[in-house]
């Protein structure tokens, strides 16, 4: 497909959880927890704990990841924002 198109694309497995979309977005990297915060103003954002190794593979080159995961979790569980510590 890429050969055809000249667009690289990424698999990522999902899951009807927003936890664990979180989380297998995010491999290879360890993530050890995910929570999910409603805020009183409506918004809802996840917190990723990833183990202090794998924060770089987590967050990725220029943010890629981070945006990556950012994206699925808005676009399938209205998740306003992720953030990775």
């Amino acid at each position: 497909l890429e050969k055809v198109t000249g667009k690289k694309y990424e698999v990522v497995e999902f899951s009807e959880d927003p936890i664990q979309l979180i989380k297998n977005a995010l491999k290879p990297a360890n993530v050890k927890e995910v929570r999910i915060i409603k805020k009183p103003d409506g918004n809802v954002i996840a917190v990723a704990s990833v183990d202090g190794k794998d924060k770089g593979i987590a967050i990725g080159k220029n943010g890629r990841n981070a945006e990556k995961v950012r994206f699925l979790a808005k676009r399938y569980f209205n998740i306003s924002n992720v953030i990775i510590v």
